[in-house]
């Protein structure tokens, strides 16, 4: 028992650990710091940032530049150029996440639970858990929604035209996996 034997004693791992034994202040809303000391941690963030780097490497090397550039019609121009140049066939993908083109799936999986209903939108609407062979890149497009592709879901042959940053590819790890990948990281932080 601490503080005078009111409360239990907390049985932490010495890495997790605040850096100093205090509690924070009321006003205090910020996250506890972390031990910069703690060797997993910084291997963590070590390998972040040499990940992070090595893409930023791969986008720019896409337009011949040092740095990444902003996401504009050009831009997307010599991207779409160069997926086409690399991307394998044939090619499967799936959405990311229940937001973007798939968000009217959000409601049924955190909200109202609905199953037959769910069932019933998803014969007819992309869904994220969907596979879908890809089958070609749309020639519209524009520097926030980025490229477009037209897609048939396996399941059931229906095409669809989806934003392709919504999407990646089901074979992980893969060289599609990686050129889609890295598109929809600079297509959403780089958009101006």
């Amino acid at each position: 028992m601490t503080h005078n034997d009111l409360t239990p004693a907390l049985l932490v791992p010495e890495s997790c650990r605040l850096v100093e034994d205090r509690r924070p202040s009321a006003r205090s809303t910020a996250m506890p710091q972390l031990d910069k000391h703690d060797s997993h941690l910084v291997d963590i963030f070590r390998r972040a940032t040499l990940e992070r780097e090595h893409q930023d490497k791969r986008i720019a090397d896409i337009f011949g530049t040092q740095t990444v550039p902003k996401v504009t019609e050009e831009t997307l121009a010599i991207y779409l150029g160069y997926l086409n140049q690399h991307l394998e066939f044939p090619c499967q993908l799936t959405g990311i996440e229940s937001r973007g083109c798939f968000a009217w799936e959000a409601s049924y999986i955190f909200g109202r639970r609905r199953p037959k209903e769910y069932a019933q939108r998803k014969k007819q609407q992309p869904s994220y858990t969907d596979t879908y062979a890809f089958l070609r890149f749309e020639e519209e497009y524009d520097p926030y929604t980025g490229l477009a592709v037209t897609v048939k879901r396996v399941s059931d042959s229906k095409r669809f035209v989806l934003p392709l940053a919504h999407l990646k590819a089901t074979e992980k790890p893969s060289n599609n996996y990686q050129l889609l990948h890295d598109y929809a990281v600079w297509i959403v932080n780089w958009r101006r």
